[in-house]
């Protein structure tokens, strides 16, 4: 895990510079070593945080033999062993046991296509010298994070965004998406002019000319796969480090299905559980577990005074404002503190596997406002606005407003967002919808629509975006086992038309994990909505007083009317919480010296 940024054509002395300031500002993200690779046309810079052959000569940017390929690599790539030694066998040779190095002989033997033999989490750049081309490329679900900009016939590329923002101000789009779902949806950023390479895509540059292609698209497997096979499999090969390995537990299926494959692989690895000081958690069932297990287990309180306490910290660490970050924030610091370096998460089990209520609700949804549709818009408008006038339920009045738009992408907006279509058109009156450029034509086929709508928003913009930034913020490296370029394929091919829920994955790992899937899925969560009403009360009145007042087109009046219907409880804690994140981020962002849109 590390932090990577480049830069190709330009001036020398300023690609210089400005790939140096960039990797130093990612020093969080490999704190244990830094180089730059310099060319007439490319400078390559890289940040490491030592996983696998923890020697220097593994450091970053590496080459080939001749030094005629060169790579700045971020991720893990859990099927090196194997390419490795059919590298060797074409005549290759190794000088480090990385999974790096893998990288650039790949590259010599199947230039751009190499991406199709990988199987793990990454975003690397490849120069290569000879053809003066440069590659850039993401994993196939975005895990790991690439970002660039391009001016020119310059493209510069990093692996945070704010490594690109420079003098940028604010994408009044990504403005208008993330005031709807609480995330900035991708391929745009926050900033202007920066983009997110999107997962299973390649950017290539050659002579000034950038050309982005898609080389995978989620398929689903043969239905005969073994899926407990694939299972053990993946997580084996996520247990190779050459550091500290621990497990994210809790009593969810997810977790206590790696915490079963743990046990299968003879692992001692550590188990970890963070809960919160007050209020109910999952401590007593994920200790129990572990102890049937035989796992060693450690549990970390967080205590409400020190998350306040850093909340100024915990904003600036976002790379891009998001209404969960701070969750992940927490957890991640526990982490690093207990003494892991790389943990193992159950992330992306709820996405293959149907584990939220999105999978039931939003064809329901979906469904009422084709039924609608036979309505003309002014009066499915005007009956949203009566149910909305007379609901006392959140949930009720933003479900009113999606049958009255209709569609997938509004129906799935209304489970996953913090605004309603109403209350986002009072507030940014100028954005039209603000779901993004990834919301595309969804085919209409129940289930199987929602699992791409989360294959291809929520899971990357939301989840792993979060889960990276907020663990790298601490040099923690998570991996996801449940995302695993086999499991996603075997998920999906065992479930035609979309996820049956977690008793798939439960029989496959265990059946003593059956009982788990009939339980109401709990999150961990911070008392957000009690500190709202309570000792954020005024930092969070301040941050929508400064949402109001940047410039950037946001209505006030209807700001102060979110403010005072959460006051009455009629207003959801998460659409307060996500403009008072952005308040402050924006807040942040000036202190430091940025232009605030």
């Amino acid at each position: 895990m590390c932090g990577i940024a480049g830069s190709v054509a330009g001036q020398t002395s300023a690609r210089e510079r400005w790939v140096r300031q960039a990797t130093e500002t990612m020093t969080h993200r490999g704190p244990d070593a830094g180089g730059l690779a310099r060319f007439d046309a490319c400078t390559l810079g890289h940040r490491r945080l030592r996983i696998l052959d923890l020697s220097e000569a593994a450091d970053q940017p590496m080459a080939n033999e001749d030094a005629s390929v060169w790579v700045a690599f971020n991720g893990e790539i859990y099927n090196h062993a194997e390419l490795r030694e059919e590298l060797r066998r074409s005549g290759h040779e190794f000088r480090t046991g990385t999974d790096t190095e893998v990288l650039v002989h790949l590259y010599e033997e199947s230039g751009t296509r190499m991406v199709q033999r990988l199987r793990g989490m990454f975003g690397f750049a490849i120069w290569d010298e000879r053809r003066r081309t440069l590659m850039l490329a993401r994993d196939r679900l975005g895990i790991k994070p690439l970002y660039y900009r391009r001016d020119g016939q310059e493209l510069k590329f990093a692996s945070e965004a704010r490594s690109l923002a420079g003098g940028a101000g604010l994408d009044l789009p990504a403005v208008a998406g993330y005031l709807r779902l609480g995330w900035v949806p991708g391929p745009g950023t926050i900033f202007e002019g920066v983009r997110e390479l999107e997962p299973g895509h390649l950017l290539t540059w050659e002579a000034g000319e950038t050309t982005v292609t898609r080389w995978w698209s989620p398929r689903p497997g043969p239905a005969t796969s073994d899926l407990r096979g694939v299972l053990k499999d993946s997580f084996s090969r996520h247990l190779v480090s050459d550091v500290p390995v621990g497990l994210f537990l809790s009593a969810g299926v997810d977790s206590a299905a790696l915490a079963h494959l743990a046990v299968q692989a003879q692992s001692d690895l550590k188990a970890l559980t963070v809960c919160f000081d007050s209020g109910p958690d999952e401590a007593g069932e994920a200790a129990a577990l572990a102890g049937r297990l035989g796992l060693s287990h450690t549990e970390v309180r967080i205590k409400g005074g020190d998350v306040l306490a850093d909340l100024e910290r915990i904003v600036a660490d976002m790379d891009q404002p998001t209404v969960d970050g701070v969750n992940n924030w927490v957890i991640s610091r526990a982490a690093r503190k207990s003494g892991l370096t790389v943990a193992l998460s159950g992330l992306g089990g709820d996405e293959l596997f149907g584990g939220y209520s999105t999978f039931g609700k939003v064809p329901m949804l979906a469904a009422a406002g084709r039924a609608a549709g036979m309505i003309p818009p002014s009066l499915r408008r005007r009956a949203a606005e009566l149910a909305a006038g007379r609901a006392t339920s959140h949930s009720v009045r933003r479900a009113a407003g999606a049958i009255a738009e209709g569609g997938w992408a509004e129906a799935y907006a209304s489970m996953r967002g913090v605004t309603g279509a109403d209350e986002h058109r009072r507030l940014v009156p100028w954005a039209g919808g603000g779901l993004g450029e990834t919301w595309s034509q969804v085919k209409e086929d129940g289930l199987g629509a929602v699992t791409g709508l989360e294959l291809h928003n929520y899971l990357p913009y939301q989840l792993l975006r979060d889960t990276d930034a907020m663990s790298m913020a601490h040099g923690l490296e998570v991996r996801v086992p449940l995302l695993d370029d086999e499991v996603v394929s075997c998920a999906l091919g065992l479930q035609p038309g979309g996820p049956r829920g977690k008793r798939v994955l439960a029989e496959a790992v265990d059946p003593s994990l059956i009982p788990l899937t009939t339980l109401k899925k709990r999150t961990f969560t911070l008392p957000f909505d009690a500190w709202l009403h309570g000792p954020l009360q005024e930092p969070a009145r301040a941050a929508l007083d400064t949402l109001a007042g940047c410039g950037l087109g946001i209505e006030a009046r209807e700001v102060d009317a979110i403010w005072s219907r959460y006051r009455s409880g009629r207003t959801h804690w998460r659409t307060v919480w996500s403009m008072v994140v952005l308040g402050l981020w924006i807040e942040g962002r000036r202190s430091a010296g940025g232009p605030p849109g």
